[in-house]
């Protein structure tokens, strides 16, 4: 996983070990949040939900989604998505997130965002503000990481998709992206894009195959704008790192929307 993660990035033009782009990283809460905030009763993960604090693409997330029977359910989903008519033996690379506003007329989104839609669980993500540069433990000059995050939320939930690749004679993959719109005012100086974040109200009816695609457009224009960020220390660019400590907040906190 960590080597098709960094040839993923060396195709991108990014260093390896010291990723920046664009909501690729996050931080995921355990099973019990998860839990809590869902109040899912039902799931066929094998393993159990441990948080992850440092989240990077080709990574298997849990995510959320709706049953054929209705029933919403937790499954493990590899983080890129993977197009259900991909015909190359390798997964194409840095699917893991897709602008909202393109989404619909893209092939690759295309099919998911109608009826494929999933919750991605968080805690917050990272962002790199590319108008201050720091040193790294490297001595390479970097954009200064951040992490966002609800202020009244324990758990928030990106508007994701997801896709079921069928390769011959191997296991299915369950993969997922997740959508990004403008910045909300309060983080805009932070970085000009963001994951779409969902209300809670808004939840069932992302789910639900049912919603139109005007009604999904909605519910991306009122999605959730008010959030908080903070430096942290840019031990999170490498995705070797995962461990409490990177939530560490250095120096102060910035404004919250009103």
């Amino acid at each position: 996983m960590q080597d098709q993660f960094d040839a993923d990035l060396a195709g991108f033009g990014f260093g390896a070990l010291e990723c920046t782009i664009m909501c690729g990283r996050y931080v995921s809460p355990d099973e019990a949040a998860i839990e809590r905030h869902w109040h899912i009763g039902r799931h066929n993960l094998n393993t159990s939900i441990v948080p992850v604090f440092n989240v990077a693409p080709t990574m298997q997330v849990p995510i959320i989604l709706q049953a054929p029977d209705g029933i919403i359910e937790l499954a493990w989903a590899r983080w890129g998505l993977i197009p259900g008519w991909w015909k190359k033996p390798a997964p194409p690379s840095l699917t893991f997130n897709a602008r909202s506003e393109e989404a619909a007329e893209k092939p690759t989104w295309r099919s998911s965002l109608k009826t494929m839609r999933c919750l991605m669980p968080a805690r917050g993500w990272y962002e790199w503000n590319e108008h201050e540069r720091v040193r790294a433990e490297s001595g390479r000059q970097v954009n200064q990481p951040y992490f966002i995050y609800a202020p009244d939320e324990e758990v928030v939930a990106f508007a994701a998709m997801w896709s079921l690749w069928k390769r011959p004679d191997a296991e299915p993959v369950l993969s997922c992206a997740l959508l990004t719109r403008e910045a909300a005012p309060s983080i805009a100086h932070i970085h000009h894009r963001m994951p779409v974040v969902l209300d809670p109200e808004q939840y069932l009816a992302w789910l639900a195959p049912s919603t139109t695609p005007k009604e999904v457009g909605m519910l991306i224009a009122d999605s959730l704008q008010d959030f908080e960020g903070y430096r942290v220390s840019t031990k999170v660019n490498s995705v070797r790192n995962d461990f409490p400590g990177l939530l560490e907040k250095i120096g102060q906190q910035t404004g919250r929307a009103g």
